[in-house]
């Protein structure tokens, strides 16, 4: 199980990620997030992690200078919340992670319609599928109770919907509910961020939690 970290704006955070043996930072442009912060404060916080953990630069409806941009500051992954633009999938080589918040299955399948239209050499651009509670940022999920059938291998309708593309699971998630998420879901990899915070930003304590358990150590 791999674990994406995201929302970092300190850079003793790296040092954090880099002790639990992260997978994936993230890293927030998006001015009304509180977890804002600048490509060049990302930077700053990015030599301080651990060569092997990817650098994962996370947007809303992103237009195509801000992703050049990220992908020209050294980034591994384009994450892009709400509108995922052909221009963006032309123009960035890096891979990109296309996140859907939801609030039920049937919501999830309309909004991700799109993809069937792509060109094949836009679609293979996308190599994860970020799916999130109705709220960006809310730290709330979405119900999960009622979206158990939300599988990985093959038993979504449409099926090609995850097909070669890696599934994250997001929103809401934290040490306590992490392992109902991977055992109702198979997700390939979770991702969080306010679950793994105090009053001061990322917790050394909580996020070394968070990680053992998603990983099955304890």
């Amino acid at each position: 199980m791999e674990v994406k970290i995201c929302g970092l704006t300190r850079v003793e955070e790296a040092e954090y990620l880099n002790e639990a043996a992260a997978d994936y930072a993230g890293f927030v442009f998006f001015e009304k997030s509180r977890r804002n912060v600048t490509v060049e404060k990302a930077k700053e916080i990015m030599e301080a992690l651990d060569k092997n953990i990817k650098k994962v630069g996370v947007t809303v409806s992103a237009d195509a200078a801000l992703a050049e941009k990220i992908q020209n500051a050294g980034f591994d992954i384009l994450q892009v919340h709400d509108r995922l633009s052909t221009e963006v999938l032309e123009k960035v080589q890096i891979p990109i992670w296309y996140a859907v918040n939801i609030a039920d299955e049937g919501a999830l399948e309309e909004k991700m319609s799109f993809l069937q239209t792509l060109p094949g050499e836009l679609s293979k651009k996308i190599e994860a599928i970020v799916v999130d509670g109705a709220e960006y940022g809310s730290g709330r999920p979405f119900n999960w109770r009622k979206s158990k059938r939300l599988k990985k291998a093959g038993a979504q309708s449409p099926p090609q919907i995850f097909s070669d593309r890696k599934f994250v699971l997001a929103g809401g998630l934290n040490a306590s509910n992490v392992r109902e998420g991977i055992d109702g879901f198979s997700p390939d990899v979770v991702d969080v961020s306010s679950g793994v915070e105090n009053e001061n930003g990322k917790d050394r304590k909580l996020i070394n939690e968070f990680i053992r358990k998603a990983k099955g150590y304890e």
